[in-house]
């Protein structure tokens, strides 16, 4: 694998085998992703991950809520509106959705997250109740970290709403304080050879839409 170029390799993996990985690669990859910076370095994140009869159980209760059209809230406010820029770009990821994977595609993506993508385990990230915006940047970090240990290591990654939108589920199977929130979710796993919604790379905004440099 060439590493060179790892920021710009690494990409969501939608579609993953149900392949048990090795806890120790688990452990690594949070013993990595710990170096994302912090504020002051407070490192406010925590992690816990469902692997093997746990993960299946909570599979199981998700994709009966996501079939039943269950009505979620996460413990984290979603955004619940768009300024322009970031709405063309939702508005374009959706386009660029439909033109690559077509309706049948839609269909197959919507099926994965209902059994939170088939992954073998799934990373949930918390941080602090009432956090600021520091620590929720802190948190980012940290989980960026994650997807792109997750890659150095051969897994494919793909952090999401879905799973993290039905809360109860997760708590039902970890002791979380109830002083954190479930910030979010991270699917990770082998990627399913030949799968479309396992080698999608989609575009970014052009850097000139982002960027101002003043000399």
């Amino acid at each position: 694998m060439d590493n060179t170029n790892i920021l710009l390799q690494r990409h969501s993996v939608r579609d993953i085998m149900n392949k048990e990985i090795d806890v120790d690669i688990l452990k690594q990859i949070i013993f990595e992703a710990q170096r994302a910076p912090s504020y002051e370095n407070s490192q406010p994140w925590k992690a816990y991950i469902a692997t093997g009869k746990t993960l299946e159980s909570i599979r199981e209760v998700h994709k009966q809520k996501a079939e039943n059209r269950e009505k979620s809230w996460t413990e984290i406010t979603p955004p619940l509106g768009w300024q322009e820029h970031p709405k063309n770009n939702v508005e374009n990821y959706m386009n660029e959705t439909e033109s690559l994977i077509g309706e049948y595609g839609i269909k197959e993506l919507l099926s994965q997250n209902a059994i939170l993508f088939n992954a073998p385990a799934v990373i949930y990230i918390t941080i602090p109740k009432d956090s600021s915006h520091y620590s929720a940047y802190d948190a980012g970090a940290f989980g960026y970290g994650i997807l792109l240990s997750a890659y150095h290591n051969g897994l494919g990654t793909v952090p999401a709403y879905e799973i993290i939108r039905y809360p109860g589920e997760i708590r039902d199977h970890f002791d979380i304080p109830e002083d954190e929130s479930i910030f979010m979710g991270i699917a990770i796993g082998y990627p399913t050879e030949g799968k479309t919604l396992s080698t999608l790379i989609m575009s970014r905004d052009n850097l000139d839409n982002i960027l101002q440099i003043k000399e």
